[in-house]
């Protein structure tokens, strides 16, 4: 077995990958996402460097995944926050929903706010 490196017994039930080329095999139970351990049998399944990948994270290898919607950003043009990706529109600040990236912010409890918001909102006067 490609993944738990097992002996594979004569009768056993083995799933083949073509895209991983017929020298390998895997116990049912072992064709398994590398990333989250999601079973793959009846799934569809991805390829890539050596491992199998659920469709999820097959595409967080190829894309970046915005912190805001959840989904992977295919623009050019995105922005890096806060350590995490975001779609231009989706870095807001927290108290107006103001667009950030570009701008000067800073953060209250973790949360970005834009310098107005922090000035009438947060700041010790």
């Amino acid at each position: 077995c490609y993944h738990c490196k097992l002996n594979m017994k004569e009768g056993d039930p083995a799933v083949y990958a073509e895209r991983a080329g017929y020298d390998k095999l895997w116990h049912p139970g072992c064709f398994i996402c590398c990333t989250c351990s999601e079973l793959l049998v009846d799934m569809i399944y991805f390829w890539k460097n050596g491992n199998l990948y659920c469709g999820r994270h097959y595409c967080d290898s190829e894309r970046p995944r915005c912190a805001g919607c959840d989904e992977l950003i295919f623009s050019s043009e995105y922005t890096l926050a806060e350590g995490q990706n975001w779609h231009l529109k989706h870095f807001c600040c927290f108290d107006c929903d103001c667009v950030l990236a570009g701008i000067t912010y800073l953060t209250v409890n973790d949360k970005p706010v834009c310098k107005s918001c922090y000035m009438k909102n947060h700041a010790v006067v």
